[in-house]
C-alpha cells in the first residue's frame, strides 16, 4: 500500500486547472492554477498582512491563459487594487483559493 503522503502529492499533481470566464470583461476566457500551501504563504508574505494585497497577488499569481501563461504580473497589481472592480477581483480571488477545495462533482456543476 502507497504511504499517505505519496497520495497527497499524487493527488496535488492531478488536479487540473479550472476555467472561468470573466463577463465583466467581455467574456474573457482564463484558467485558475493550483495553489499549494508553500503557494499560499509566499502570497501572504508579500501581502504583509494586507486581506487587499492579498486577493490581489492571489489573482496575479493564480490566473493563466490557455497555455499556461501569466494574464498578470506584479506591474499590474496597483491597477488591480485601485482601478478595478473591487467585486469581480474579490470572487475571482475567492475561486482561486477555494477551487481546489470542490468535489469532483461541484467541478462539474459549474
Amino acid at each position: 500500500m502507497a504511504r499517505l503522503i505519496d497520495l497527497a502529492v499524487e493527488h496535488f499533481s492531478s488536479l487540473g486547472v479550472r476555467e472561468v470566464i470573466i463577463p465583466e470583461w467581455g467574456d474573457t476566457r482564463v484558467f485558475m492554477k493550483n495553489f499549494s500551501l508553500e503557494d499560499k504563504a509566499k502570497l501572504s508574505s508579500r501581502a504583509q498582512e494586507d486581506t487587499w494585497d492579498y486577493l490581489c497577488y492571489t489573482v496575479i499569481f493564480g490566473l493563466v491563459d490557455g497555455e499556461g501563461n501569466p494574464v498578470f504580473d506584479i506591474g499590474d497589481k496597483i491597477k488591480l487594487k485601485r482601478f478595478s472592480s473591487s467585486g469581480v477581483i474579490e470572487r475571482l480571488a475567492t475561486a482561486i483559493l477555494a477551487h481546489q477545495a470542490e468535489s469532483e462533482e461541484d467541478r462539474t456543476k459549474n
